[in-house]
């Protein structure tokens, strides 16, 4: 049977598709809503969608239309996704239509901060088991601060110059986490040691601070290496030798040549997995590689407040 192609009036209407009406369409289920107007999904929590436009932070990629998210994320053929993309429109047109305004061209612009930290600090240290040494550790060097408006958390990520091009904003009161507009996701959360050749990479600044905390609780020095969050994991796509790096490690890689050794504390789930494999798929050559990640909890910061629980338990045995 031959291959059928696409007239340009079908395509047409494939383009005007956009992606998040693409999903409230046909894939409602996969939708996670994050604030009033960002959207991401189940599997893809580096995809951000807002005002009809999407972002793909893993690859530093984005646009409009849902064709270009198959073709440059899911790795589909262009005739295969606009094919199926037209046959779902002639099935059932889409009901939802999202509001499309102009790109935002707000330039980076980290939130006023509040005139202290006190929300941050307790919920860093009461909620979240993070050492106050630590967390006053990255208040006073300006790695996190509390931001005004909601009392948010504003983790700040910066270029190896060493100026503020990123910052992921962690609500103090929900399950919030969203980037601020115009964040630079090669430039996620990360502190370094130029005298260390090692690298520890985790999922969220939550999960480093958690990591630290656990070094200190062992007596060791909690500074002595390089520590960079890639801001989420992304699933596998269908070919590993077509998928790509975590935006976020590859710059650090870039401009850290002395790393040689690199420590892997991802998610215990299907995306922390395998970000994990295509790290080792196209790092193994080149450094070692150890995947750390948890294996009887989600991450690294359910490994800290289990440990300080087990602590406790063990405590109260002896009375």
């Amino acid at each position: 049977m031959g291959r059928k192609g696409i007239s340009k009036a079908d395509l047409k209407r494939v383009k005007s598709l956009d992606l998040l009406t693409y999903y409230q369409n046909y894939e409602p289920d996969e939708l996670i809503k994050n604030g009033w107007n960002d959207y991401s999904t189940k599997t893809h929590s580096s995809l951000h969608m807002s005002n009809g436009l999407w972002c793909y932070w893993a690859k530093n990629i984005g646009g409009k239309m849902a064709l270009k998210f198959f073709i440059e994320v899911e790795g589909w053929k262009f005739l295969d996704a606009a094919l199926y993309l037209k046959d779902l429109i002639d099935k059932q047109p889409p009901q939802i239509k999202t509001s499309q305004t102009a790109i935002n061209d707000r330039p980076f612009r980290l939130p006023e901060p509040n005139i202290n930290n006190a929300t941050v600090r307790n919920y860093l240290m009461l909620e979240r088991g993070i050492d106050k040494e630590i967390v006053d550790y990255c208040i006073q060097n300006r790695y996190l601060y509390e931001a005004k408006r909601d009392h948010s958390i504003i983790f700040i990520g910066y270029d190896h110059h060493h100026y503020p091009q990123y910052a992921a904003k962690r609500a103090t009161n929900s399950s919030l986490k969203v980037d601020v507009t115009g964040s630079n996701k090669a430039n996620c959360f990360n502190i370094i040691n130029d005298q260390s050749k090692v690298l520890n990479v985790f999922e969220s600044a939550i999960d480093l601070l958690s990591y630290l905390t656990l070094l200190k609780r062992q007596g060791r020095n909690y500074l002595n290496e390089n520590y960079l969050s890639i801001g989420g994991a992304t699933v596998l796509g269908s070919r590993i030798e077509e998928s790509q790096l975590p935006i976020a490690l590859e710059t650090f890689l870039k401009h850290n040549p002395n790393i040689q050794k690199i420590n892997l504390y991802l998610d215990n789930d299907r995306a922390g997995k395998d970000t994990t494999k295509k790290i080792i798929y196209h790092l193994n050559d080149h450094y070692i590689i150890h995947d750390n990640s948890p294996y009887r909890v989600k991450d690294m910061n359910e490994l800290l407040l289990k440990s300080y629980l087990n602590k406790s338990h063990s405590k109260e045995n002896m009375i």
